[in-house]
């Protein structure tokens, strides 16, 4: 696999650091996540010779942007199961609205990676560099993305 300026904006993205609000199991796969993204961000800036804290203000602007990708929610967002209300009357004109504030939620995510992409470039211009899965295997980067087979949702 390779691996763009456009995957180092997401890394960076899914890596940056939120408060938790609860204690977190270490073996939980909410916190093997934190783990793989933070360590792949690491070998991305490695391998793209890029530090996204060399300029102050653009690093500042960098955790705006991560914050508001992080906090990003709409209204079912995490809901396993939200059929129910969705049967009532009038829920078919609640699902359609959430539905549609989904759609908006992935658009301003993609568009907050476009952001991080842009503010990248300012930081260190883009010449076409890739990074390989090969190249992070050989620095210590494992870059397989943990899954969770039993379901596990946090």
């Amino acid at each position: 696999m390779e691996y763009t300026r456009r995957d180092l904006a997401l890394a960076y993205l899914e890596a940056y650091p939120m408060p938790e609000h609860h204690q977190v199991d270490p073996e939980s796969l909410y916190a093997r996540l934190k783990v793989f993204h933070t360590q792949l961000l690491a070998g991305l800036e490695q391998l793209f010779a890029v530090d996204l804290k060399s300029d102050r203000f653009a690093h500042f602007f960098f955790g705006q942007v991560a914050r508001s990708y992080r906090d990003n929610r709409h209204p079912t967002s995490g809901m396993l199961e939200s059929g129910p209300l969705f049967t009532r009357p009038g829920g078919t004109e609640l699902l359609k609205l959430c539905n549609e504030l989904a759609t908006l939620h992935e658009w301003s995510q993609k568009r907050l990676v476009d952001l991080t992409v842009e503010l990248l470039a300012m930081v260190k211009p883009d010449h076409g560099e890739v990074v390989t899965t090969e190249q992070l295997r050989a620095i210590g980067v494992d870059t397989v993305k943990p899954t969770d087979p039993d379901g596990e949702w946090r």
